[in-house]
């Protein structure tokens, strides 16, 4: 995998007019590596838009044995995503009727099993869910988090505002960009600072 970014890269500044990308985070990015700044345009992505009922909701709860509030994260599991700050954080909040549900398949390089131990079954791993579901789960959501150390983009937080969500995201981020003043924005390696947020 890195081979093949890395020779992308090197054809990238060799070869292309110009370099469509989703965020000013990731033109700093490119740049940095090299890439011309005039030759990088930045062309946001966009979500379907989608719309759920309170009979959605309802039916994913149960499909999910969800009956309280619920934090939501989404993404494939990895340590970019920071799920070790979020756990951290979360297990600051004390309240016993609040879960923090994880949504997304396992990736790389993350024990998900060993990072979520067995000792708070207020946080639980769902794993992979289908596109129905995962508009119920943001939906019904009483806050998202997503305080990844680095995204390109985030299409987790533009759907998660689609379904009116509360976000809890990453400054300093692509995903910064992304929820703009509507959103609350904290350093995705301050655990109290998130923990607050929530």
């Amino acid at each position: 995998g890195l081979r093949f970014f890395h020779r992308s890269l090197v054809l990238t500044k060799r070869d292309a007019d110009v370099v469509l990308c989703p965020s000013l985070a990731t033109k700093r990015e490119l740049t940095d590596l090299g890439v011309a700044a005039e030759r990088v345009t930045v062309v946001p992505w966009g979500v379907e838009p989608f719309e759920v009922s309170e009979h959605d909701i309802s039916g994913v709860r149960a499909r999910h044995g969800v009956n309280g509030r619920y934090v939501l994260w989404v993404g494939t599991i990895e340590p970019r995503k920071n799920l070790a700050g979020l756990i951290a954080a979360f297990r600051r909040i004390r309240s016993a009727d609040v879960e923090l549900l994880l949504v997304g398949p396992q990736g790389w390089n993350e024990d998900l099993a060993g990072r979520l131990g067995g000792h708070d079954s207020r946080v639980r791993a769902l794993g992979f869910v289908s596109t129905d579901d995962l508009r119920g789960l943001y939906a019904g959501a009483a806050a998202f988090c997503l305080p990844s150390l680095r995204e390109g983009f985030g299409i987790p937080v533009l759907e998660a505002m689609m379904a009116g969500a509360p976000i809890v995201t990453s400054s300093g981020t692509a995903t910064e960009e992304v929820v703009g003043d509507a959103g609350i924005c904290v350093d995705p390696r301050d655990h109290d600072a998130i923990a607050q947020a929530l």
